[in-house]
């Protein structure tokens, strides 16, 4: 394996920034301008946190290019026809750091980061699973409502969910390393079945989910969840709830 010191392939574009340490959302904003003036589609991926000083990219001729400042990292798949890029984004005053591959082979831990989308490509659907629990008849465990009202859960790991459900009931396993389960629960003062809902990210830290409830004749005071399954969303998301009934 050959290692690198980062001198071939290799441009730089130094940026002002007014700020000590450039943030993730500076760091992104400094990529999407650089990727402006291209003409072919990409999609932009990026590590999840800030690398520390030492991290390495390998390419798939085994060359070794080794970064010895923290960084943002970034990666830009373009077609399967034209190379692929990394771009880095030094920590401490933004200046941008350009790797020109020979080949269109990402990480190998590309599940695990980030895409990055533009604010103008905003809002986007975002596709999502649903999720029920299964042999059994319990409920999901929700916090008490006063009056009749509406709340979303986000559930980030194992240990929050163990929270919400109840013994005894068969829940499917979820990867908590890649995925969210949002929780949408409320409380009506007839009986009435959730009939749709959908999920909208409208940037990088704001989402919208819907639901539709179907009201039916029975005047029993219900407890209505609805459970879905997402890509992993950041702990720092704020999610709003738009609950609406059918007449």
């Amino acid at each position: 394996m050959k290692k690198i010191l980062l001198l071939i392939a290799v441009s730089f574009a130094l940026l002002t920034i007014s700020t000590a340490q450039i943030t993730q959302q500076q760091a992104d904003s400094i990529v999407l301008e650089r990727l402006n003036c291209e003409t072919q589609p990409y999609t932009l991926h990026a590590k999840a946190s800030v690398q520390e000083d030492g991290y390495t990219i390998t390419t798939s001729q085994e060359e070794v290019f080794e970064l010895d400042y923290t960084c943002w990292v970034y990666w830009v798949r373009y077609s399967e026809e034209m190379n692929s890029n990394y771009l880095i984004i030094k920590e401490n005053n933004g200046s941008l750091l350009e790797i020109e591959l020979t080949d269109n082979e990402g990480p190998d831990d590309l599940d695990e980061w980030r895409t990055v989308i533009d604010e103008s490509d905003y809002p986007i659907e975002i596709p999502f699973t649903e999720y029920s629990p299964t042999g059994s008849i319990c409920q999901w465990i929700t916090p008490n409502m006063t009056g009749y009202s509406s709340n979303l859960i986000i559930i980030n790991s194992h240990e929050e969910l163990e929270n919400y459900k109840c013994q005894g009931g068969n829940y499917p396993e979820i990867d908590f390393s890649k995925h969210t389960l949002l929780l949408a629960y409320g409380r009506e003062p007839y009986r009435v079945t959730p009939n749709y809902k959908s999920l909208q990210q409208l940037s990088a830290q704001n989402y919208v989910m819907k639901v539709n409830i179907n009201p039916g004749f029975s005047p029993v005071v219900t407890h209505w969840w609805t459970p879905i399954v997402v890509s992993k969303i950041v702990e720092d998301a704020h999610i709003e709830l738009i609950v609406t009934k059918n007449t």
